[in-house]
């Protein structure tokens, strides 16, 4: 196997650019100015220094032949015999000046912590399971979430209607709240979303639901939340922030999940779905966008 050597390393990025457009040429003249020190700096002042983007630096770093930053860092510094000190991970403030040196790592391990220990505690102890079983066996779906948790009930929604029939989403206020909850019976379920600060609206929603005889299920931060009083499952979800706002990293894979474990079991959720891949194409008259694989059309 031939040993590179810093100018093949070099020319491989070169070579690269190339083949890649204008950003990636950037980001080579950028990382030969000052090779290989350059591989100290983040990929983001990377990007900054080049106006390049980040699709720039991954098409640039595949063509090349390069996993990663770290992958080219480690390579340079082995043909070098140079130690690249790790790119420092403090984020600027919005001057410029240098904030928090640990502030990157310390929000990204936060993140994974919370997604993996909330997957974890709700494979363990089977409340996903219970809940989608729940949301499959409802005559009807009704999906709630008010103030920040609006977005996360519009993807639960969404999926569970790319699967499932009678899905509802019900809009934050009072008349939107007391249209769902006249309409809504004793077989239904009700799938809602509350964090702290726990809004009154949605707990006193989840409280008239429960009180028809509804099924609800709660996504929310604790077993301690408000709404756990009139849920029948209650999915718990780590939500701790290096922000003053919650984390929204677990609730959305949980939502997600949700609707995908409804939808696995759910009798005809395959054939629903391909009539509305199906149904998009027809609609949609080969203007926007259309499904990679057009369904073939029939004959009546």
């Amino acid at each position: 196997m031939s040993v590179l050597t810093p100018d093949l390393v070099l020319r491989l990025l070169e070579r690269a650019a190339a083949h890649c457009g204008p950003g990636a040429v950037r980001l080579h003249a950028v990382l030969a100015a000052d090779f290989p020190a350059a591989l100290s700096r983040r990929p983001a002042q990377l990007l900054r220094a080049a106006d390049a983007n980040a699709e720039d630096l991954d098409q640039l770093l595949a063509m090349a032949g390069f996993a990663d930053t770290e992958d080219l860092r480690a390579c340079a510094a082995r043909e070098t015999g140079r130690r690249l000190p790790v790119p420092d991970q403090r984020i600027a403030d919005r001057e410029g000046e240098p904030g928090d040196r640990t502030a990157l790592r310390r929000i990204l391990a936060r993140e994974q912590e919370n997604l993996a220990g909330t997957l974890d505690a709700l494979h363990a102890n089977g409340a996903l399971e219970l809940a989608a079983r729940a949301v499959v066996a409802g005559r009807r779906r009704w999906v709630f979430g008010d103030m920040k948790s609006i977005g996360y009930a519009a993807l639960v929604a969404a999926d569970l209607s790319a699967a499932l029939r009678d899905v509802t989403l019900v809009q934050p206020g009072m008349g939107a709240a007391v249209t769902a909850l006249a309409d809504a019976g004793d077989q239904d379920v009700l799938i809602t979303f509350s964090f702290r600060s726990y809004s009154r609206h949605t707990v006193r929603v989840a409280r008239e639901f429960h009180a028809l005889g509804g099924t609800v299920v709660a996504i929310t931060d604790g077993y301690d939340s408000p709404v756990c009083a009139y849920a029948t499952h209650v999915l718990a979800v780590n939500t701790r922030s290096e922000s003053r706002t919650h984390s929204p990293t677990a609730v959305t894979a949980t939502g997600h999940l949700l609707a995908s474990l409804a939808a696995a079991g759910a009798k005809g959720a395959a054939r629903r779905a391909q009539r509305r891949h199906a149904l998009t194409w027809a609609l949609s008259d080969g203007e926007g966008t259309t499904p990679a694989d057009p369904p073939e059309r029939t004959a009546p």
